[in-house]
Formats: structure tokens, C-alpha cells, sequence
């Protein structure tokens, strides 16, 4: 074996260097590597060491007319304006008999699933597509009685624990119209295993029904949310941020020019590795939206406009942003188009799929949920109960 002839601190660094599919198939060569692959600190430093990429695109989309969820890479060169080029696609094995999974958020190479059937009790699921590695996650424990709504947020706490977690809010309603406030607060953990509930943390903020959106930035999970202003005053819209590590929830105020705008108009997500907000003004004639972005974060002052978009050619909402400084949209025919600021020129990429279905997010490899449960390429998991069973593909 390679580790009797070379010192045990030269195997790891070599090993440390080879990508995360070529240590998967590596922890069969022996039980010393396979230790050693497998363990919590070659994990994390093999993480610390795999680059962000972003030349490599992982889009997500669904198929209405195949009822069927793809999740595909691409090539982002900033030489090729208004392209992408297809490299390959990813197995996705699972199954949501009724549409398709929604992300919750990302982080690490890790996807975090949800299948969110209205009035029901949400499953999830952790999933590495890189190593084909999950884990699904016990229901959780806040059960409301009457309506009710949840919003959800993934990140980790890295490097401290190396642990994951989704926090869950739950917004019961007291009289059918309004919600209470605060909400109940319950969080999952890798590293336990278990969901716990959270007492004596009044969140004083509301976040908007049925609006799926988070940004993981600077060791926080971040929602749009609002408050209502006394004697007819409107809303006033900010930010909610949820450190991972500290579990604690703090405000991150807007600009002024946001500060106005009713929250159902925002949405919050990143550019490169700043939290960016986007506003969108929809007419009849004329929509737009703006992109703004928290160059510093933290920095109040550091808030600043960068695009202003005429939203034009059927183009709906934004899905993600290119290394060459190109936005990708989503748009009516229900095909993902990308659009140049600089010169106001649009072309769609060829890549269709159902139009709130669009997820795009730079992909990275990672040995997270190395010890997970395995994902059997060719076959679909179906839920049943409280499990993921194997079931014939009938794609």
C-alpha cells in the first residue's frame, strides 16, 4: 500500500490535493485512508483548500412537460458573452410526486431540500450532488394546530464545529387574518442529529408568507423582513440575519431607498460574496428592478445601486450573476436568458425549464456528509412515511 512506503504526513498532503470524487473512491483502498479521508479534520481542511469556482455554474431547473427536476453544470467563461457550455448532469434521485423540491439554501457544496406542500409538514433533505451523498432529516418538532407559515435558513459554522444547520421560524396566525408575533423557533444540527426548540428569543418582525428567499453571508443566514408602522403608516422592509455559530438574530438595516419599499417587491440573495438585495418595480408598460449591493458588510454607508434593469423581452425575475458581469433572468417562455448591463442587450441560453424552477449557484466540490448514505446512480428515493425508499426510475 501506497501509506507503508510514504511518511503518513505525505500521504495526506497528497491526498489532501485530489478532488473530492477521487477520494470517494479511495477510502476502499484501506482502512488507514479510509480513516483518514472519513475523519472531521481532513474534511474540513480538504474544504479550506478546494477553491470557490466560480467558471462552473450548477443550474437547477424543472421540466413541466417530463415532470421531471434537472440539476446540470456549466462552463461560465467570461470570453463568451450570452453562453454557457453544457459539461455534464447530475443524478438527482429523489422524487416529489407533486412538483418540485424547493432549495432552501446552499453552503459548502451542500444543497438543502424542502419539499413545501402548503399546510403540511415540510421534510428535508441534505444533499451532496458532488459525491452523491444525503442525509434526511427527522420531522420537526413544532406542530401548530391552526394556519400557519415557516421560513427556513441554512448555513454552517465553519470552522469552529464544522457544523450545519436550519433554523425554522414558525408564524402561527390567531385569528385566520394575522400572525402572531414572535414566532416559534426550533433548529436542526448535523452534529446532534435532533431538532431543539429555542425559548425566550422574541424576534419582533415579520417575514412574507410563502416567499422562499435567503442569502448565507458572513457566517449568518439573511431574510427580507418588515414591520408594520403604527396608524396607518405602511411597512417598513429590513434585513433579518440568524448567526449559525452564535445563534443569535440581529438587524441589518436597508437604504433609504428600500427602507419604503413593501417587502413582497424584495428579494435578497448574493453577488459574488456580498449580500445584494433586489428591488422590483412592476407596471403594466414598464418594469425594472435594481440590484443593490452591501459592498462592506455591516457598513450601512456601504450600501450601493449597481444595476438598473428595464425588464424587457419577457425577462421575470433574477437567478443568479455571471463572472463576465452578465444577469441571468428567468423569463415568460419559461427559459433562463442572460442579459448585459453595459450594453442592454439580452439572448436566451437555450435552457428551459419552468420559470420559478430556476436555481443557479457556483458549484464546489466538497466531502461533506462523506459518511451519509449512499445515493445508487440510476435509481430514484421516494418518500414514504417518515423514510426515503429505492424505487425503479421511471424516467
Amino acid at each position: 500500500m501506497a501509506d507503508c512506503y510514504l511518511p503518513p504526513e505525505i500521504v495526506r498532503e497528497i491526498l489532501l490535493k485530489l478532488h473530492a470524487k477521487s477520494l470517494l473512491r479511495f477510502t476502499v483502498v484501506c482502512k488507514s485512508w479510509r480513516s483518514l479521508i472519513t475523519s472531521s479534520p481532513f474534511i474540513s481542511t480538504h474544504l479550506a483548500q478546494t477553491p470557490h469556482s466560480s467558471n462552473t455554474l450548477l443550474v437547477r431547473r424543472y421540466i413541466t412537460t417530463r415532470h421531471k427536476e434537472h440539476y446540470s453544470l456549466f462552463q461560465d467563461s467570461k470570453n463568451r458573452p450570452f453562453s454557457l457550455n453544457f459539461t455534464s448532469e447530475l443524478h438527482f434521485p429523489f422524487n416529489f410526486q407533486r412538483g418540485y423540491f424547493s432549495i432552501v439554501g446552499s453552503c459548502n457544496g451542500i444543497l438543502c431540500l424542502s419539499d413545501d406542500l402548503v399546510g403540511t409538514l415540510r421534510n428535508f433533505v441534505l444533499w451532496n450532488p458532488s459525491i452523491q451523498k444525503f442525509i434526511t432529516l427527522p420531522l420537526p418538532l413544532i406542530k401548530p394546530r391552526w394556519r400557519y407559515m415557516s421560513v427556513l435558513g441554512f448555513g454552517a459554522d465553519l470552522p469552529e464545529t464544522g457544523d450545519y444547520k436550519l433554523v425554522r421560524l414558525v408564524y402561527s396566525k390567531n385569528d385566520g387574518v394575522v400572525y402572531n408575533l414572535p414566532p416559534e423557533i426550533e433548529i436542526y444540527s448535523t452534529n446532534s442529529g435532533v431538532w431543539r426548540r429555542v425559548m425566550g428569543v422574541e424576534i419582533k418582525h415579520y417575514i412574507v408568507e410563502f416567499f422562499l428567499s435567503q442569502a448565507f453571508v458572513n457566517g449568518a443566514v439573511h431574510w427580507i423582513a418588515y414591520d408594520v408602522v403604527p396608524n396607518g403608516g405602511g411597512v417598513r422592509s429590513l434585513v433579518m440575519s440568524f448567526s449559525i455559530a452564535d445563534e443569535v438574530f440581529e438587524d441589518v438595516m436597508l437604504p433609504d431607498a428600500l427602507v419604503g419599499v413593501i417587502p413582497t417587491d424584495l428579494s435578497i440573495m448574493l453577488f459574488e460574496e456580498s449580500l445584494a438585495v433586489v428591488k422590483y418595480e412592476r407596471e403594466i408598460d414598464d418594469s425594472l428592478c435594481e440590484v443593490w449591493v452591501m459592498k462592506q458588510y455591516g457598513v450601512l454607508e456601504s450600501w450601493s445601486r449597481l444595476y438598473r434593469i428595464n425588464l424587457v423581452a419577457g425577462m421575470e425575475e433574477i437567478v443568479g450573476f455571471r463572472n463576465n458581469g452578465e444577469v441571468l433572468f428567468s423569463n415568460k417562455s419559461n427559459n433562463l436568458v442572460s442579459y448585459d448591463p453595459n450594453s442592454g442587450r439580452n439572448r436566451g441560453l437555450g435552457i428551459q425549464g419552468f420559470s420559478c424552477s430556476f436555481h443557479v449557484q457556483n458549484y464546489r466540490e466538497s466531502l461533506v456528509l462523506l459518511e451519509g448514505n449512499s445515493v445508487i446512480s440510476g435509481r430514484v428515493l421516494e418518500r414514504v412515511g417518515d423514510y426515503w425508499l429505492y424505487a425503479l426510475s421511471k424516467q
